[in-house]
């Protein structure tokens, strides 16, 4: 046998989806291979406490193992599990969430519940397209390389007419990147990236209207640490599309944070509402919060609401929906660790409750610790990555203890998971 050549089985995945075996005490995180597989691999690079590794042969099929419906799966790296079965993938998040619950922020808790999406595949209502070399695609797994895709089975029908009629576009050289945003009607919210320049489309402009595009949007771009800049031209229709959640219409402009899957989104909200338990007379922030998709939800039961949003498209859009909807919020511009304690010191508002749904890399630490100097009865921590989450918990839980954790299947056929927490102030124990 090779120095480098092993043969072990997949016992587990790490947070990009890739299966994970031991040598020697070592995890070896491999390109590929779902768990329960039995695999032949190549050790390609070694670190300290990690090595990573090439699947060169699969001996031995797992019996979670599922045929992809994807003809890019193998290439593309949208995608982790279309080859592993939907009860496995859903058992492996629940676990993946308890070891981190566990290891991470030391809690003795285990997830209460997790709800799955009503749809596994056409749930996406976002994507972001690359071009380069007359090609439009998803980087592959692991890499940079572009992987030409025609039709994703992630993305609802009507954004992949227009992803084909993009494909005829003659100047696909001017664009690095292609937005497609889609509305719950089948509408859609079109951004074309470049580095610089005009774009010129009036001969794709009568397809993509008839395929139901409302908007369509120009970035500069040159860059590449973002998908977008900050600099939009409309050069086609409508400012927004409109959504919808729980029976709430919202207004998405092209930069604007919005979930990518609309009916998961719903039960995730439902959720997080049913921890928070809003009354008429409470006074609750909503930090993170976008176009205010969850502070309409909670406004709608009386509270005082008031959300923090640090872009400002997305808080224009929030005071919109909330005066579109006749929903009595207020919605302020700024860091969330900053207006915060500005909203708190100065203007004197002191909530009882508190939600927040931060990005991937989880709350500002000033935040934390300003939720920890001045507790609130009850705070819900909504995360896309149970990973920070429990970083972040395992500071909290100083002041506040973990009653419930509950997941959604935000992202099915990755790795990805969304969770909703409740924690309540400890100190109501001894008051």
């Amino acid at each position: 046998m090779e120095e480098n050549k092993f043969t072990r089985e997949i016992i587990d995945f790490d947070f990009k989806g890739f299966g994970m075996a031991k040598v020697d005490g070592l995890p070896v995180f491999l390109d590929g291979g779902v768990i329960g597989d039995q695999v032949e691999f190549l050790i390609t690079k070694k670190k300290k406490n990690f090595c990573k590794g090439k699947i060169i042969n699969i001996i031995k099929k797992s019996k979670d193992r599922v045929k992809s419906p994807c003809p890019y799966f193998k290439d593309c790296g949208g995608c982790d599990f279309l080859n592993y079965s939907d009860d496995m993938e859903l058992k492996w998040k629940e676990d993946d969430t308890n070891k981190n619950l566990e290891k991470i922020a030391g809690l003795d808790i285990k997830v209460e519940e997790v709800l799955d999406s009503p749809e596994k595949t056409h749930y996406r209502n976002n994507m972001q397209f690359q071009v380069r070399d007359g090609l439009i695609g998803l980087y592959g797994k692991n890499s940079k390389d572009i992987v030409a895709i025609k039709n994703c089975l992630m993305q609802r029908d009507k954004a992949n007419e227009v992803l084909q009629i993009m494909w005829r576009y003659k100047k696909l050289k001017d664009l690095k990147r292609i937005g497609i945003r889609t509305n719950y009607m089948g509408e859609v919210l079109l951004i074309l990236v470049t580095r610089d320049g005009e774009v010129e489309i009036r001969d794709v402009l009568p397809d993509l209207i008839e395929a139901g595009v409302k908007s369509i949007y120009l970035n500069y771009n040159a860059g590449d640490k973002f998908h977008y800049s900050r600099e939009f031209e409309k050069i086609y229709g409508e400012d927004t599309i409109e959504e919808k959640l729980l029976d709430i219409n919202y207004k998405i402009s092209p930069e604007s944070f919005f979930q990518i899957n609309r009916l998961a989104t719903e039960k995730l909200y439902q959720k997080a509402i049913e921890y928070l338990e809003p009354k008429s007379e409470d006074k609750i922030y909503d930090l993170y919060c976008g176009v205010g998709s969850i502070s309409l939800s909670v406004a709608k039961s009386g509270a005082q609401v008031i959300g923090i949003e640090i872009v400002d498209s997305a808080v224009d859009d929030a005071r919109i929906n909330a005066e579109n909807n006749s929903i009595n919020a207020r919605f302020v511009k700024g860091a969330a660790e900053e207006v915060i304690e500005k909203l708190w010191q100065e203007e004197k508002i002191s909530p009882n409750k508190i939600i927040v749904d931060p990005p991937r890399k989880g709350l500002d630490e000033k935040l934390v610790n300003f939720l920890k100097e001045n507790p609130v009865e009850r705070l819900v921590y909504i995360s896309c990555n149970p990973a920070t989450q429990a970083r972040d918990l395992k500071s909290l839980k100083e002041v506040y203890r973990v009653e419930k954790v509950a997941l959604v299947n935000l992202f099915p056929n990755t790795a990805h998971v969304e969770a909703a927490i409740l924690m309540t102030y400890c100190g109501l124990d001894k008051e």
